[in-house]
């Protein structure tokens, strides 16, 4: 099994909001390799500058935690990659980094974590909402 993780899932987690155990425990099935999972670089900076707002330390701290689970950032280098978070992006006027962490998931055929907001009502992804 494997698992994209959106920002608002990380952020659920990190800030102690209704999922976060759903979360956590996604988290450590990824740590003990009972899963895979990985973080667009989009996601993963989009979390990075969120917390950065209130702390750069903590940013930091939060990020090199996060990774320390074994979450696999995942780059955009596949053509295909980023041009179907375009698509995405462009037909359902989601937030970039949504159609990221969607086009992610659907790249790797992995279940996108998301938060309960509707920014990916309607768009083709095995999800689970946290």
């Amino acid at each position: 099994m494997k698992y994209v993780f959106d920002t608002e899932a990380i952020l659920k987690f990190y800030l102690g909001e209704d999922g976060a155990p759903k979360v956590l425990e996604l988290l450590k099935h990824v740590q003990d390799k009972k899963v895979k999972g990985y973080i667009s670089i989009i996601n993963l900076t989009e979390f990075y500058y969120i917390l950065y707002r209130k702390s750069p330390e903590i940013a930091t701290q939060k990020v090199e935690n996060l990774l320390s689970f074994g979450l696999v950032p995942i780059e955009i280098k596949d053509n295909d990659l980023w041009r179907e978070a375009g698509k995405l992006k462009a037909l359902h006027n989601i937030p970039l980094a949504d159609a990221f962490a969607a086009a992610t998931a659907n790249h790797l055929k992995a279940t996108l974590v998301a938060g309960k907001d509707a920014d990916f009502e309607g768009i083709e992804v095995d999800m689970m909402r946290v």
